[in-house]
């Protein structure tokens, strides 16, 4: 993140060493003559510090500095004083400098009271971001005996150290924002800031102001100047998740941010030097959103530089026993109740079950099961229906009842007919009973199927399901 500051210094060779300073810092610079264009800059922009001469303190008023202090960003405050003075410089921390310097301190000193400021800021700023979980999370983490995951992770340490853009693929709820925590822990930048925006859960509006900032009245609402992303994000990572729900215009600027290493914030003439590296996610086709013009072809190349794709958890089923048994032991921790794993019956019914949300629908039901469960064991019956219909002795019963009922006209018919008729039967079934249950709400359905939007339109119209039918 870069430090945005204001020199308050009379004009002279002092304050151009200090502006100097600061911009060898990767500071963006401003100055002022006076205490209140101080104030006036302060009111509608970001500033991050404040380099003041003792003599603009006005007779030094810990008022003054409480009132800087308490201003929207709270900056912070260095002051110049004219010599050194212990019990002044005590006074001035203790009214909420952050730091008090004689003039003329030497540039390696500014350096390292800068370079301290930048990392209490960073702490502060990123606080206020949509957090990741596994701030600390490293593909060594990874609970795996596959061979497809093994030979996935393979792929992946290999890119970590590689400072380049990558684009994440696969499925909802594989895990791609903890794979992104994952390459930027070990890549180049891991001491520097991650940035994560999902683009699916923001505005048009609002997105475009996020990423790229704005200026004080670039729109309704717009009281004060704000940083966007990218700026919070410089020297470090920016992780784009659903990339592909992005307006197209933003596509644009995106590509053109990226090229160029410069964001225009909304309502400035100016530009602002970043340096990120990128990483994109999306469970979309993008040849397919390409193809269909709703993703911008330049920037799919762009972004496809390095690709990776999680694989889905029914394809690397010999994992489940320990994924299951890590959030045993994280839910039981964080609910305080005693469970103490998986009994036999219940993990052969979580390891048949396909999973189509993930990993993130299988932490949802081993957190459900913890809850629920009275045992010291969880049992079949403490999971969601859909997973315990593959219980072996719910099976075996199923099974039976199937053979009694079976279609006579099915033995005429070959095996893909009667395949054919069975999956749509039971996709029609499915979704007629999702859709009720949602009263007709397609966004609502799709996340609990774990589908994408888009496909389960598809369906519906391949079924004649309409969703006024269910919203009575």
């Amino acid at each position: 993140m870069f430090l945005r500051s204001l020199v308050v210094a009379s004009p002279g060779a002092e304050r151009r060493r200090i502006t100097a300073a600061l911009h060898e810092a990767e500071s963006l610079v401003k100055t002022a003559d006076s205490v209140e264009a101080v104030r006036r800059q302060l009111s509608h922009q970001p500033i991050d510090l404040v380099v003041i001469e003792e003599a603009y303190l006005e007779g030094f008023s810990p008022e003054l500095i409480a009132e800087l202090r308490g201003l929207p960003e709270a900056p912070e405050l260095i002051v110049l004083t004219e010599a050194e003075n212990g019990t002044r410089q005590a006074d001035l921390l203790a009214a909420g400098c952050f730091a008090a310097l004689p003039v003329g301190v030497d540039d390696q000193a500014l350096h390292g009271f800068l370079k301290a400021l930048a990392e209490r800021r960073l702490s502060s700023a990123q606080a206020q971001l949509q957090p990741i979980p596994g701030e600390d999370y490293r593909l060594g983490d990874y609970a795996t005996s596959s061979p497809v995951m093994r030979a996935f992770l393979k792929s992946a340490r290999r890119i970590s150290s590689r400072d380049c853009t990558v684009l994440l693929l696969g499925e909802t709820g594989v895990g791609k924002g903890l794979l992104a925590r994952s390459l930027h822990n070990e890549g180049p930048r891991f001491e520097k800031p991650f940035v994560s925006v999902n683009c699916g859960a923001l505005t048009e509006s609002l997105l475009e102001s996020e990423l790229f900032g704005h200026e004080k009245g670039a729109f309704t609402g717009a009281d004060r100047s704000r940083r966007g992303h990218f700026e919070l994000a410089h020297g470090g990572t920016l992780f784009l998740d659903e990339v592909t729900e992005l307006p197209f215009h933003l596509q644009a600027k995106l590509l053109q941010a990226l090229e160029d290493r410069k964001v225009q914030p909304l309502g400035s003439e100016r530009t602002v030097d970043v340096d990120v590296r990128l990483i994109a996610a999306t469970n979309r086709d993008l040849p397919v959103e390409v193809a269909e013009k709703r993703f911008r072809s330049d920037l799919f190349y762009r972004l496809n530089v390095v690709s990776l794709t999680l694989p889905p958890l029914r394809e690397r089923k010999e994992d489940i026993p320990e994924v299951c048994q890590s959030y045993v032991d994280h839910f039981r921790v964080r609910i305080g109740v005693d469970v103490k794993g998986v009994a036999s019956e219940a993990m052969q019914a979580l390891v048949s079950y396909p999973w189509p949300g993930n990993v993130r629908e299988l932490s949802n039901a081993i957190e459900r099961a913890v809850i629920m469960t009275t045992a010291a064991e969880i049992r079949v019956e403490d999971l969601p229906v859909e997973v315990q219909e593959l219980a072996p002795r719910v099976l075996g019963e199923l099974t039976a009842e199937i053979a009694r009922d079976a279609d006579p006209e099915w033995l005429e018919k070959s095996w893909n007919e009667v395949r054919r008729e069975v999956i749509e039967e039971a996709e029609l079934r499915y979704l007629s009973g999702l859709l009720a249950a949602t009263r007709g709400r397609v966004g609502e359905a799709a996340k609990r199927a774990g589908m994408d939007p888009r496909s389960l339109h598809q369906k519906m119209k391949r079924y004649g399901l309409q969703k006024e039918s269910f919203r009575a």
